[in-house]
């Protein structure tokens, strides 16, 4: 009897033990999935299963989407452009969103592939093939144009009352908003006229990334402005010395992990003063603070040069300088937000406000 009872026991647990196998190992796969999507479930990406399988350039170009030309139709139009020429691809492609906005139908690698052919034409490497940094800067740079634009005619539609393009400084006064901002508006007013046109206004609204020269000096001064403690308009060596880990940053690490952060770090800042001082006169004008003041200004563009070389570095694995299709695909989450357009600065819930967007 106690022998049965065993053989009865022994057989109940090998059967529960199938059953876990068949029904519970199955899903870990799905839940890891499902905890893999989460990061970027706002974006909606559009997946299909087999992209979750084969990640390889030839597997991702074999799909086919309507209203999407496949890799050699893409690519016969990318041949008609002139080389190195960006101006005519939504002429030649038709609306970049069909590929890279919100609503296109390709997922990441997909994407990835159509952006790889893009940057690849624009490439100089075409012995060998491959993406550099200055052909992915230039992409991520020509993306940040396009939000600063997108900003600066939602700005414009909210102040420019009357319609006539321009945006007068009787229809950007705000009740509440105060006035410091004036000069910046008439150093943004480069033909004097009073009112600012779109580019004009774009300087205005983004002055880190304006090509405008007397809206960056105005930034400059501005930018010393906060880092001059007595008001006196340029800055003492203890002064300097007082704001150099802003400036030098690396160096004041290093002189960390040597174990002598103040003195060294003073040390390189008094050199640094004084190689700035170009008339030796023992204080720094903005034209002599330039070089390091510069380096405190952040914008779209700076960011695109930053994101630029972050990207090749996570993602060129041979160190070849340049990035291939297949290093892309293999590191495909790291590109997941320039193959997404951002649409953020065309949405009303969205405010641009001048100087909050400036920190000044």
């Amino acid at each position: 009897m106690a022998g049965s009872a065993a053989a009865v026991f022994l057989s109940s647990a090998v059967a529960l033990l199938c059953l876990h196998h068949l029904l519970i190992l199955p899903a870990e796969p799905a839940r890891a999935h499902r905890r893999a999507g989460r990061h970027h479930q706002h974006h909606h990406v559009s997946s299909s299963p087999s992209s979750s399988i084969d990640t390889t350039s030839s597997s991702v170009e074999r799909r086919r989407h309507p209203g999407i030309p496949d890799m050699e139709a893409f690519r016969e139009k990318l041949d008609r452009l002139p080389a190195g020429d960006w101006s005519g691809l939504e002429a030649e492609l038709g609306p970049l969103d069909r590929y890279f906005g919100p609503g296109s139908p390709l997922d990441v690698r997909e994407r990835l592939v159509y952006l790889f052919a893009i940057l690849d034409h624009r490439s100089p490497n075409k012995e060998g093939g491959g993406v550099s940094a200055a052909v992915l800067e230039a992409w991520l740079r020509r993306q940040a144009a396009a939000r600063l634009e997108a900003a600066t005619r939602r700005e414009m539609a909210k102040h420019d009352k009357n319609g006539d393009g321009l945006v007068a400084l009787s229809e950007y006064k705000e009740p509440g908003k105060p006035w410091g901002w004036l000069h910046k508006f008439a150093t943004a007013d480069g033909d004097g006229d009073g009112a600012l046109n779109a580019a004009e206004f774009n300087s205005f609204l983004h002055p880190a990334d304006s090509s405008h020269e007397e809206m960056q000096l105005w930034l400059l001064k501005e930018k010393l402005r906060q880092l001059d403690s007595d008001g006196d308009g340029r800055l003492s060596l203890e002064e300097f010395i007082d704001r150099s880990h802003a400036f030098d940053h690396i160096s004041s690490m290093e002189a960390h992990h040597q174990g002598d952060d103040h003195g060294l770090a003073r040390a390189r800042a008094e050199n640094m003063f004084r190689e700035l001082d170009a008339d030796m006169d023992n204080y720094l004008t903005v034209e002599e603070a330039r070089p390091v003041i510069q380096s405190l200004l952040t914008g779209e563009f700076s960011y695109a040069t930053a994101h630029a070389k972050l990207l090749m570095k996570e993602a060129d694995s041979d160190r070849d300088g340049k990035l291939s299709l297949e290093e892309m695909l293999n590191d495909y989450i790291s590109f997941y937000d320039i193959v997404y357009v951002d649409h953020h600065y065309d949405s009303d819930e969205v405010e641009v406000d001048a100087d909050f967007h400036d920190e000044l």
